[in-house]
């Protein structure tokens, strides 16, 4: 299963939803491929020595079949810095995507070129957002295009979420009222561990260690309701 992780606006947590969600697949015994295609390199930069993020720079007219491996047990495909057509990213990503059980992909903050081809090689889409009005005002244009393009919905995540922000107490049950055929009920509150465990090129569960973290426990139940998805599909 290919996943494409989108949403049209910055900021929302697709990065880490990526990397995280991907690291409880892989405890879950699932073969994890992420896909960086965004041309910020943000998931590169989440997890790797910048001195190899700029190596890849480096090399970005270059077509790449390379596979990063992470201490993590996560696998990286770097397509950040690669220069190619629609068709190009999607042979890519489908090929690497055969030896995995899951591909998540890791989209840039607007519908460009990338995203589109994301899309195309996609068989599910995985939106995270938060509970702010921007992002949930996007959240119904996104979805009438995934629909639009017969891509199945995994989900809907809130992500950066405060129970002391009235707001976000409002546009979460908005989302969930909204979309509850899409609603993954597994809210991700912010927490200080994701941007501690960047700073070290891990994530947050290699950071955190055995210690209770309720962020870290969301991405484990969005990581089951997606491999439930996966042997429901299995089944059919």
């Amino acid at each position: 299963m290919i996943i494409a992780v989108i949403n049209n606006k910055g900021g929302v947590g697709k990065t880490t939803t990526t990397v995280h969600v991907g690291y409880a697949l892989a405890q879950q015994g699932k073969r994890i491929l992420c896909v960086d295609m965004d041309g910020q390199a943000n998931l590169l930069m989440h997890l790797f020595d910048l001195n190899k993020v700029y190596e890849l720079e480096d090399e970005q007219h270059l077509p790449t079949n390379t596979i990063l491996h992470h201490a993590s047990g996560i696998d990286v495909l770097p397509l950040s810095y690669w220069e190619a057509d629609r068709r190009q990213y999607v042979k890519a990503v489908q090929k690497a995507a055969a030896k995995y059980d899951i591909t998540l992909i890791d989209c840039p903050p607007s519908l460009e070129e990338r995203t589109k081809a994301a899309l195309e090689a996609a068989d599910s889409v995985l939106i995270p957002t938060e509970a702010e009005d921007f992002a949930v005002n996007g959240l119904a244009r996104l979805l009438r295009l995934c629909n639009e393009q017969n891509k199945h919905i995994a989900g809907v995540v809130v992500t950066q979420f405060d129970k002391k922000i009235t707001a976000h107490n409002i546009f979460l049950r908005q989302i969930a009222s909204t979309f509850p055929a899409y609603f993954i009920d597994a809210i991700v509150p912010r927490s200080a561990v994701f941007p501690a465990a960047s700073a070290m090129r891990r994530t947050g569960y290699e950071w955190n260690g055995k210690r209770a973290n309720a962020a870290l426990e969301a991405y484990n139940h969005i990581a089951t309701a997606l491999i439930q998805q996966l042997q429901g599909a299995s089944a059919v």
